[in-house]
């Protein structure tokens, strides 16, 4: 009987320390550790980080909320609490953005704009590998040859 009571007082007293908790809190872009994060615990308890972002929880608890303006809140139960917490920084965004301006102005051609409806397209042309090749005119001659000469 009296073994009996030891191993239950022995478990009782071994639940309550794992309740107590240490570690540090840093955050999760960098691995900076974050100071002054609060710690709400399920028993109505507020802890702190110190400056170099370490907890201490003396009292015991299941589970904890751990809040920062900074950062997103997280809540963890006591067996997911590591001794490294990493934190989720808050991104500054914007739900909406408005843009004023003026509408683009039509395009309204010159008469001195001319448009050549029937140009060539640009690019490889597939059928000319079949038509047979001549050389060049007399015309194109004589421009390549002063475009050389000139070159």
């Amino acid at each position: 009987m009296k073994t009996l009571s030891f191993t239950i007082l022995f478990f009782m007293l071994s639940a309550v320390a794992m309740a107590q908790k240490r570690g540090v809190i840093v955050n999760m872009a960098d691995g900076v550790p974050v100071r002054d994060v609060k710690i709400y615990t399920n028993t109505n308890q507020i802890f702190q980080t110190n400056w170099r972002g370490e907890y201490s929880i003396s009292k015991p608890f299941t589970s904890a909320t751990i809040v920062h303006p900074n950062y997103v809140s997280l809540t963890l139960n006591l067996y997911e609490m590591g001794d490294t917490i990493q934190l989720l920084p808050k991104y500054h965004s914007l739900d909406e953005v408005v843009v004023y301006g003026n509408a683009p102005k039509p395009f309204v051609p010159n008469k001195s704009f001319k448009v050549d409806v029937f140009q060539k397209p640009s690019g490889f042309d597939f059928l000319s590998l079949f038509r047979k090749h001549t050389g060049l005119s007399k015309k194109q001659k004589e421009k390549h040859d002063e475009i050389i000469k000139t070159y």
